[in-house]
């Protein structure tokens, strides 16, 4: 007797594929789609269009999630922007160094609702004249603890080292939840630090964008180095 070989048994990914492949087959036999019944989590059997719908008013709310919360982040750009072109408009304005200081300050406060702003300077003392900021040679010790900013150049945010915000923000320290420090770039060097603290754990975060920081950072940078130069 002739021996038959079995036919292969088709698999589901098989199904599938072939389906996938001519996806207008049911559309050809809506007597098969009428028989097909997709059980799931306690709901009652549904047909597969109403599973397809269901599925993509699934995807269809999932992206409009997605546009929404692109939205808001393009919203808060824009806002982050126009205020960063505020505070540089001010700081352009600004006719001493202590213009500068106080430019920077307020804008930081009213614009971005910093709950602490500080600013420490690098170089002799005698640089920051009278003003109530703390200049500190680059070799001071005092600046141990800040020294990975200065060398970075780079913005940094998250929650910092006690002895850090305590170097910056002296007494207020103790209400500093998350911060943001800034070198202040000049193209002649590092001119100093900015301190931006918050009252909030979370408004200041390591994952956090830096791209409006370091402009921030260079802006201020310049002012206080052409002040600096011409008050020397």
């Amino acid at each position: 007797m002739q021996q038959t070989n079995p036919e292969p048994q088709l698999t589901d990914e098989d199904v599938a594929a072939w389906l996938e492949a001519d996806p207008q087959f049911l559309l050809r036999h809506p007597g098969v789609m009428r028989r097909l019944e997709l059980r799931h989590d306690c709901a009652p059997a549904v047909s597969l269009i109403e599973r397809q719908v269901q599925l993509l008013r699934h995807d269809n709310e999932r992206l409009r999630a997605e546009l929404k919360d692109l939205l808001a982040v393009a919203r808060y750009n824009d806002r982050i922007g126009a205020r960063l072109h505020q505070l540089t408009l001010e700081l352009m304005r600004a006719d001493a160094l202590g213009a500068v200081v106080e430019a920077l300050r307020a804008g930081l406060r009213e614009g971005f609702q910093a709950d602490a702003v500080a600013l420490l300077l690098l170089g002799e003392p005698e640089q920051a004249g009278a003003l109530p900021v703390p200049c500190l040679p680059e070799d001071d010790d005092r600046l141990a603890c800040l020294n990975s900013f200065i060398m970075d150049r780079r913005p940094r945010c998250g929650r910092m080292q006690p002895e850090q915000l305590e170097r910056l923000f002296g007494t207020s320290a103790a209400r500093i939840n998350s911060a943001a420090i800034v070198p202040l770039i000049a193209e002649r060097g590092v001119q100093g630090l900015l301190g931006i603290g918050s009252h909030l754990a979370d408004r200041f975060h390591e994952g956090q964008g830096t791209v409006y920081l370091g402009q921030l950072g260079s802006l201020a940078g310049e002012a206080l180095a052409a002040h600096r130069r011409r008050d020397a």
